[in-house]
């Protein structure tokens, strides 16, 4: 899995993108914010399955975690 600032976040606050494998193999998109200081929550905010370019670009610019063991 990656996790990445958001970069087009316009509320100013701060949000993050994870990518990464399912169980089962399936690369997903997820962008969340956290809520509450280090005791605080993660707040989902979107959560889908990757389109085929989507997974194409993410195992080119990422070919260590393509078998999906990243850390």
């Amino acid at each position: 899995m990656i996790i990445l600032p958001d970069k087009e976040n316009i509320q100013g606050e701060g949000r993050f993108r994870a990518i990464g494998s399912t169980l089962r193999d399936r690369r997903a998109f997820i962008v969340f914010t956290w809520r509450g200081g280090p005791n605080g929550k993660l707040r989902p905010i979107s959560a889908r399955y990757m389109h085929r370019e989507e997974v194409a670009n993410y195992e080119k610019a990422y070919p260590d975690i393509q078998d999906g063991q990243g850390s």
